[in-house]
């Protein structure tokens, strides 16, 4: 029964963050018409990453993973409903004041750093740039807390559409730059201005069902409560385990940054495609069965518990396979479609395909990783994966500076997948010897009808985009492609409801 109430939670989810990506892609769009991957704009987007670091850390990554578990069984033992308000407005406080005292330190480090590195330095920008993106961290802080809080109460449609507020602010903002300014230092503050409106509108587009649900946000400064007192416990290492890709990121950025112009673009731009279906279908998946995860575990139901992991597990391969090889071998084609216009010029498009196509192959391991992560936090193990997680930033950092040296940021975007790859692959055996025993060769058959099947569908996609790319106009040439695949992969696997059946065993 569980299975099939995940399955329709990650349908929800699904739809809701696939409509989220395209407008997030379409954002996108927009943005390399008017800024392509010129130097600027990679200034902007290392001084964007790092409030959305600290995003990651304070409130979607740690504070949530916290907050859900123990939350969770607080409404299992039915108490009282005002102390749960109590708990969210705790919450909502320590959010608010830890994100102030960041701006406020982010912008006096600005000021100082502006005048040691000079208005010569490549890094001058980033600074500058970082007091216009750094009050957004407040906003989407606070909205995350809302929408743990929605999806505590197994509401995922809402709180998943809340991405595209920032999406449209951003793209309003990109219409309103010829207004103001043709001067692309003044155009990317403009763009600032645009995301702090999208913070602020997605704070308050989860406020709303939180309210009616009876969750009126007010200061509340009782940190001694017991549960807040459970979540630090939780917290303190769960901040070294969620802060890995952050940082990873940052790492990443920082290093193609030194490189050369277009290189800290050409990593996002890939990024973005890479994400979509991670974000449509792992972090779905992922969020979804996190509140069922900590049922089975409180309740002791570990069988279940198992059941729901493996099922969350074949789902992942069955989506995410044939994504890997579809857009390693329609990148180029996939990336001109999207971008190739305006400000995007032939050489923006090969410093995105080129990434692309190493992102793809660690895939699966990052849509696996979190799954698993969130089976460790269910079952209040925070330990385990932030040894993994340390492990990993030591992996990536030396990949990176290893593989950059030969391929440039393509080694950059390699690393990246080698370090998901092996961030999987850790999880599930540390969660094997510390909890419970998954097998996962048990498996090995539909893990197997998924690998070939998208085997042949690589070999349709790559013989289609051949016979027809002479031929046909390219978004002809990409849709039927995509289509041609699909029809082989469904074919491939079976019959599409025959795999929906064995999905839901």
């Amino acid at each position: 029964m569980s299975s099939k109430k995940i399955l329709k939670a990650v349908s929800i989810i699904s739809l809701g963050t696939i409509i989220s990506r395209v407008f997030g892609l379409a954002r996108e769009v927009t943005t390399a018409n008017f800024f392509g991957t010129i130097a600027i704009y990679d200034s902007f987007l290392l001084a964007f990453m790092i409030p959305n670091f600290f995003r990651g850390l304070i409130a979607e990554g740690a504070l949530n993973t916290a907050f859900i578990p123990v939350f969770t069984e607080y409404a299992i033992d039915g108490k009282d409903k005002r102390e749960g308000v109590d708990i969210f407005n705790i919450c909502f406080t320590i959010s608010l004041i830890i994100t102030v005292a960041l701006l406020l330190l982010v912008v006096g480090i600005s000021f100082i750093s502006t005048k040691i590195v000079g208005e010569a330095s490549k890094w001058y920008n980033v600074w500058i740039l970082m007091r216009f993106t750094f009050p957004y961290l407040i906003f989407v802080s606070l909205a995350a807390i809302n929408i743990g809080v929605l999806n505590i109460h197994k509401e995922f449609f809402l709180p998943s559409l809340s991405p595209v507020l920032l999406d449209v602010f951003w793209i309003a903002a990109l219409f309103l730059i010829p207004l103001f300014s043709t001067v692309p230092q003044q155009q990317i503050v403009i763009l600032c201005i645009g995301i702090i409106a999208g913070g602020i509108g997605q704070f308050l587009f989860t406020l709303i069902p939180v309210i009616k649900k009876g969750y009126s946000p007010r200061l509340n400064l009782n940190f001694a409560h017991p549960a807040i007192k459970r979540m630090g416990v939780l917290l303190a290492p769960m901040v070294l385990g969620v802060s890995v890709t952050p940082i990873n990121l940052l790492i990443d950025n920082s290093l193609a940054y030194m490189l050369y112009e277009g290189a800290v673009s050409g990593l996002w731009y890939s990024t973005r495609i890479f994400q979509l279906p991670l974000g449509a279908f792992a972090i779905s998946i992922s969020t979804a069965v996190l509140p069922w995860f900590s049922e089975n575990i409180s309740s002791k139901d570990h069988k279940e518990f198992i059941k729901n992991l493996l099922f969350a597990t074949r789902m992942l391969v069955f989506l995410l396979l044939p994504f890997t090889f579809g857009m390693i071998i329609l990148r180029t084609e996939i990336v001109s479609l999207l971008f190739a216009r305006g400000m995007f010029t032939a050489n923006s498009v090969e410093l995105v395909a080129s990434p692309l196509a190493f992102y793809s192959i660690g895939l699966l391991g990052y849509g696996g990783a979190s799954v698993w992560n969130r089976a460790f936090y269910a079952c209040k193990d925070t330990i385990s994966p932030v040894k993994i997680s340390l492990f990993s930033i030591l992996v990536n950092v030396i990949m990176n500076i290893v593989l950059m040296q030969f391929m440039g940021h393509n080694g950059i975007a390699l690393a990246t997948s080698i370090v998901g790859i092996t961030n999987f692959i850790l999880l599930v055996i540390v969660f094997n010897k510390k909890h419970l025993r998954i097998d996962l060769i048990k498996e090995n058959a539909f893990f197997r009808k998924s690998f070939i099947a998208s085997v042949l569908m690589g070999l349709a996609l790559f013989l289609s985009k051949t016979l027809l790319s002479s031929a046909v106009s390219l978004p002809f040439l990409v849709f039927s492609c995509i289509i041609i695949s699909a029809i082989v992969y469904i074919i491939s696997t079976g019959v599409f409801f025959k795999v929906i059946r064995e999905l839901k065993k």
